[in-house]
């Protein structure tokens, strides 16, 4: 590959990055904001340089066409928001690489059979409104329902106003769109897999499913120094044995699943008062759906095991099903990647995509790519060079076969 092209990609990594550093300083980029806009005008002048027509759907997906021969399209891209404190890698690497691919290869081949069009796309990290499922490519794979426009962020503005406030159609949203063949998505791995393996591809074959929620252990607010021992409704010992508990249960199946229990809140959280309450988010993974859904009944079960004094209630708030991308495409990019001589692992994703929802109407695939130090949602997250690369390459090969 020239040099030119992964200096490139490195650059407009970083520019793009600039864009969510808000006037305090926070990095940040949400969706239908100032920093959202700024993004949206470098990627559409990109997008321009590389010889494409640029246009918006109807929740502000960003689309950069190069029109083929052939009115299907060919669709790659990821996310272009962030979360907060979160990286420059993470949705706009396979936003960038993928112009850049499309760009290079119609300088190369000119006109593409198929149409190849680049997205990105709004609101992938529910970072400004929690629990939406992927607005973004929602919208694209024909699946948002309306009531989504109803969703709030923490000021109490719509999903729907935000849309219109920024400049966008909002209703009515889009439908499936039957001339979309694929979908590629290329991104940085998250986790430390293909580092410790020493791979500088992924190609994912299936998305996790995921069930989350919380669970609340409800006792008796008292005096910490005047309630003996035998007389307290704590909930908090209680707790802990049913967290305990848990991870003992799932250590036989720690290989295909993953659990973590990531935020605890007590109430009313005074060092001298036993809590009236303590509650605890539990978030659940794994790509054998019916492995999960065991696991999520044994927690289910073992509000038996615990309830006496103190009462327990598992609250769940979302359960996604495992998504299988395309097996046609996993064979293609095997061999591309043969192809190439890079070394590669096919592997699960443990973390939420756009792809999950477009692989509920197109055929879609994943490439990964590795995170140093499998860091991923912080400043510091990053990728070597030679591992952007080696993504760009593989991803310029695919589409020059699936396009041209």
């Amino acid at each position: 590959m020239m040099e030119t092209e992964l200096n490139w990609l490195l650059n407009a990594l970083e520019e793009a990055g600039k864009t969510a550093v808000k006037k305090d300083g926070e990095y940040w980029r949400a969706s239908y904001t100032a920093e959202d806009k700024a993004v949206v005008e470098l990627l559409a002048q990109y997008m321009r340089e590389e010889g494409m027509e640029i246009f918006f759907d109807a929740v502000g997906n960003l689309h950069g066409v190069l029109e083929g021969k052939s009115r299907d399209v060919i669709m790659v891209g990821s996310h272009r928001d962030t979360v907060r404190h979160g990286g420059k890698y993470d949705g706009m690497l396979g936003i960038l690489a993928g112009i850049r691919a499309a760009g290079s290869l119609y300088r190369q081949f000119g006109r593409p059979e198929k149409t190849l069009e680049v997205v990105a796309m709004a609101e992938e990290e529910s970072s400004r409104f929690p629990a939406s499922d992927y607005p973004g490519s929602s919208n694209i794979a024909g699946i948002m329902p309306r009531s989504a426009l109803e969703l709030t962020d923490a000021d109490g503005v719509t999903l729907g106003a935000a849309i219109k406030e920024a400049g966008y159609r909002g209703e009515p949203l889009d439908r499936k769109r039957p001339e979309i063949k694929r979908f590629i998505e290329m991104h940085i791995e998250q986790g430390g897999v293909l580092e410790h393996e020493g791979k500088q591809i992924g190609i994912i074959r299936s998305i996790v499913g995921q069930w989350g929620g919380r669970i609340d252990f409800v006792g008796e607010q008292n005096h910490a120094g005047t309630t003996p021992m035998d007389l307290r409704r704590d909930p908090v010992p209680v707790m802990a044995d049913f967290i305990r508990d848990m991870f003992c249960r799932i250590k036989p199946y720690e290989g295909d699943l993953v659990l973590t229990m990531g935020k605890i809140d007590v109430w009313p959280g005074n060092a001298n008062v036993i809590p009236q309450k303590v509650s605890v988010t539990y978030d659940l993974r794994s790509a054998d759906y019916d492995l999960g859904r065991k696991v999520f009944a044994d927690m289910l079960n073992l509000q038996d095991k615990y309830r006496g004094a103190v009462r327990i209630e598992v609250t769940p708030a979302w359960e996604d099903r495992p998504t299988d991308l395309d097996p046609q495409g996993i064979e293609e990019l095997e061999a591309v990647a043969r192809e190439l001589n890079y070394p590669y692992k096919i592997m699960n994703s443990g973390a939420g995509h756009d792809s999950q929802n477009m692989a509920k109407s197109y055929p879609t695939n994943m490439i990964f790519v590795p995170s140093v130090g499998g860091v991923s949602h912080h400043e510091k997250e990053y990728t070597k060079p030679g591992d952007l690369e080696a993504g760009l390459a593989v991803l310029k090969a695919y589409l020059k076969k699936l396009s041209w």
